[in-house]
């Protein structure tokens, strides 16, 4: 029977002679079907590429419609694949073919399989029928993000594939947790790549696999740091490190609720937040509180897993926005509106976000909409729960106050001035805050968007480090802007101990958020001068109008008695008059 193999190569090498150009190979690739809101909704279908000698044209059959960003795509692959390859696009045609017949075909994200089968088919290889891989390609073969990751990742588990090749999320972020988050699931590896070069490195062997990390672990030279010098006269920081130390605690809470099956991520973040604990004792108390606000949004993100449905994601927007409603402030006093306005600040940013959840929950297309928009909803949860805790630590002391008219044109003049930078969450939250005419949180969240949302500042980092410290020295009045003069001196310090990128980074950070401190420091001030005394001292402005309507239910009552006690007079005043007036008895005559 071995005989004959030797002779029937020697038949075929006249064929693969004349036909050295051409080459036919195919490979799975996943796609979303429409409206896919949970997942089951991805398919693994195949596509095969039959590369010939020609001309350069690309061509995509097979589905009953192909959209022209798929067409686009198979265009882009294949200059991609032939830079990569270092040949002529043009001495070749790429007929690729869907092999599902009966669906339509609509955008980018085959873009990275288009490419991958087009430099093997020059190469004149098979692609491994092992793993799928999903992206955009651009020309000069980078590959970008796509959506719908934990569908195809889905259809890729029951499929049998060994691995999928996504996108490079850019570090840490909702990305790689998405990515993280799939991987868990459906057991089985998602491998990050850049470029096609990274992709072909993987899937011949050249690189071993590297699977998604949870990539949430944090560092910081503490002993480089040391404890923070910055002091507050009058700002009780004792009552701020309650709320850093309440952050902390609800944090750890939804940390321990995580699920074995990503004991990894779980274990990062409660690493991280024994490293928060020891920012807290060094000083630096809104910092270990901030830190420790971004890593509960990603730890109720996984923990909420059970709620990757429009029901459950559903669920939790409006039990979290019930929550927000039943958080209350005090009456603002002289003594404690700064948080008593932060609180009512946060709340106004929860419901700026809890709109979007709901927005990103009806429109989600994929199941990654679900998970986006439980994503979002954790940042309203943080902030309704600190608004909370601010209320509860806010000083009992000081004069009542209310705001007066003339905050009116300062909030007014600092929205107008943010509106340049577009339309962020702090934005929104002015806006919203002014129309109901809380001015002094309006022109607080006026003045985050003028702060952030400009972005970097374009200062060298000498520029950087002088503004910084002169930020710092004019910011050591009131709560805030103290705790924030506090975070830009951990960001500087970080910033001096660090080298090359991080260190320009976190330059940019520490100057910013000093930035932010000197202005809220002036708000401060103008809100200050703003208030003034409540008639009714000591009520809320609910208790002022009950005591008003009690008033006004108890004059009604004297009135109403005052007229019946009236009637009463007037009548026995007629009975007596008549009684004087009537004929005298009659006398009974004596005996003679």
């Amino acid at each position: 029977m071995a005989t004959p193999r030797p002779a029937l190569l020697l038949l075929l090498i006249p064929f693969v002679v004349v036909s050295a150009g051409a080459y036919t190979t195919s490979m799975h690739a996943p796609a979303v079907l429409t409206n896919a809101t949970n997942d089951t909704g991805g398919v693994l279908t195949t596509i095969m590429l039959n590369l010939t000698p020609g001309t350069g044209a690309v061509n995509v059959g097979g589905p009953s419609s192909v959209a022209s960003s798929t067409l686009d795509s198979a265009a882009t692959a294949a200059a991609a694949a032939s830079t990569y390859m270092h040949v002529n696009e043009t001495e070749y045609n790429f007929n690729y073919t869907i092999m599902d017949r009966n669906i339509s075909v609509s955008g980018p994200s085959a873009g990275l399989v288009f490419t991958l089968l087009a430099v093997s088919a020059i190469q004149h290889k098979q692609v491994a029928h092992n793993f799928t891989a999903t992206g955009t390609i651009s020309s000069s073969g980078s590959v970008g993000l796509i959506g719908g990751v934990l569908n195809k990742v889905s259809a890729a588990r029951d499929a049998g594939m060994g691995f999928v090749l996504v996108p490079y999320g850019g570090g840490p972020g909702f990305e790689n947790l998405l990515y993280y988050m799939a991987q868990q699931e459906y057991g089985i590896p998602l491998v990050q790549v850049s470029n096609v070069s990274q992709a072909l490195a993987y899937i011949n062997g050249v690189m071993p696999l590297q699977p998604t990390q949870p990539d949430m672990a944090l560092s910081y030279p503490l002993a480089s740091i040391g404890d923070s010098n910055i002091t507050c006269s009058d700002c009780n920081a004792s009552l701020f490190g309650e709320l850093a130390g309440f952050t902390l605690n609800f944090t750890n809470s939804t940390i321990s609720s995580i699920g074995s099956d990503f004991a990894s991520a779980k274990s990062e973040l409660a690493s991280n937040s024994r490293l928060f604990s020891k920012i807290e004792g060094m000083g630096y108390l809104y910092t270990a509180a901030d830190f420790s606000f971004l890593d509960f949004i990603q730890a109720f993100t996984i923990a909420n897993e059970a709620n990757y449905s429009i029901a459950g994601a559903s669920g939790l927007i409006n039990s979290t926005s019930n929550y927000c409603a039943s958080v209350v402030p005090p009456q603002l006093t002289s003594s404690n509106y700064e948080y008593v306005l932060g609180g009512e600040l946060r709340q106004y940013w929860a419901n700026v976000t809890l709109n979007e959840s709901q927005q990103t929950l009806d429109s989600a297309q994929d199941a990654d909409g679900l998970v986006n928009s439980v994503y979002d909803t954790a940042s309203s949860v943080a902030w309704c729960k600190a608004a909370a805790e601010l209320y509860a630590i806010a000083p009992a002391n000081g004069t009542y106050v209310q705001e007066s008219a003339s905050l009116r044109t300062a909030a007014s003049d600092a929205i107008s001035k943010a509106r340049i930078y577009g339309n962020s969450l702090y934005l929104q939250a002015a806006l919203e805050a002014y129309n109901n005419g809380d001015y002094a949180v309006a022109l607080y969240s006026a003045t985050y968007a003028s702060v952030f949302a400009p972005g970097a500042p374009n200062m060298t980092e000498s520029q950087l480090y002088s503004g910084i410290s002169a930020n710092i020295a004019n910011a050591t009045q009131g709560v805030w802007p103290s705790q924030f003069a506090s975070q830009a001196e951990f960001y500087m310090r970080d910033s001096l101990a660090s080298s090359g990128a991080n260190s320009s980074a976190y330059a940019s950070q520490a100057y910013t958020t000093s930035l932010l401190a000197v202005q809220l420091q002036k708000d401060n001030a103008i809100i200050n001068a703003s208030f003034v005394p409540l008639a009714q001292t000591g009520a809320s402005n609910a208790q002022v109008l009950a005591l008003e309507q009690s008033v006004m239910q108890l004059s009604d009552i004297l009135v109403i008695n005052t007229t019946l006690l009236l009637i009463v007079l007037v009548v026995l005043l007629y009975m007596l008059l008549n009684r004087g007036h009537a004929q005298p008895p009659r006398r009974r005559r004596s005996a003679r």
